[in-house]
């Protein structure tokens, strides 16, 4: 997984794809699946980060993202 200039990690399109699919089918998420890291996309982030007690932030790490893949 590549880094931003600040150092934290880039999502790749269809790993930010996957998100909003998974975060559609959990009603979390409203928008378009077209793989960009929009505002609403990092509102369900953060919901579904705070459902599941975990600190509320936009990261999308690669742990986050396999913790989604195994719920999917």
């Amino acid at each position: 997984m590549s880094v931003n200039d600040r150092g934290s990690p880039l999502a790749t399109t269809g790993e930010v794809m996957m998100i909003q699919e998974t975060m559609k089918v959990m009603g979390l998420y409203q928008g378009a699946i077209d793989g960009l890291a929009s505002t609403k996309t990092l509102a369900a982030v953060r919901a579904y980060k705070k459902s599941i007690h975990l600190a509320p932030n936009n990261a999308l790490t690669e742990e986050f993202i396999e913790h989604l893949r195994a719920e999917a």
